[in-house]
């Protein structure tokens, strides 16, 4: 195995599903320039499936509240929990009225517009993974 190989068998996974092509880009360049892989989706409908496909690679779900078709975010991540249970889940959304109180203990809500910052510092957290930091903040 090459240590080019080896590096990206270590490097978190993370599915983003955003329905608006520049969020989604926006995300998945910010993670993918930080040492993440990313998968895109841009229902949660698409997640899913690639979640069956390769459930067993992805760490964290990046997924806004709302997206086209009959599952939103809220339902994927419920989904999510039951069915995959150590993938952990982030949403975001633009909407007020997306305050999740029933959400689920791992799943974190982030309002929209999200910074930068704070979106790496959770998916961080989520996936056990320091981009940065030092030798304290390993687990």
């Amino acid at each position: 195995m090459t240590e080019s190989s080896a590096a990206a068998k270590t490097q978190p996974v993370i599915l983003v599903v955003e329905d608006e092509p520049e969020e989604r880009f926006l995300a998945a360049t910010l993670l993918e320039e930080t040492g993440f892989r990313v998968i895109e989706a841009e229902t949660a409908e698409k997640a899913l499936a690639i979640l069956r496909e390769r459930g067993d690679e992805v760490n964290v779900v990046f997924s806004d509240v709302r997206t086209p078709g009959q599952i939103g975010g809220f339902e994927l991540a419920r989904i999510i929990g039951v069915t995959w249970p150590r993938v952990h889940v982030l949403l975001t959304s633009g909407d007020a009225g997306d305050q999740p109180s029933d959400l689920r203990m791992s799943a974190t809500f982030i309002p929209k517009p999200w910074r930068a910052l704070d979106v790496l510092t959770l998916v961080e957290q989520a996936a056990g993974y320091h981009t940065g930091g030092d030798a304290r903040d390993a687990h």
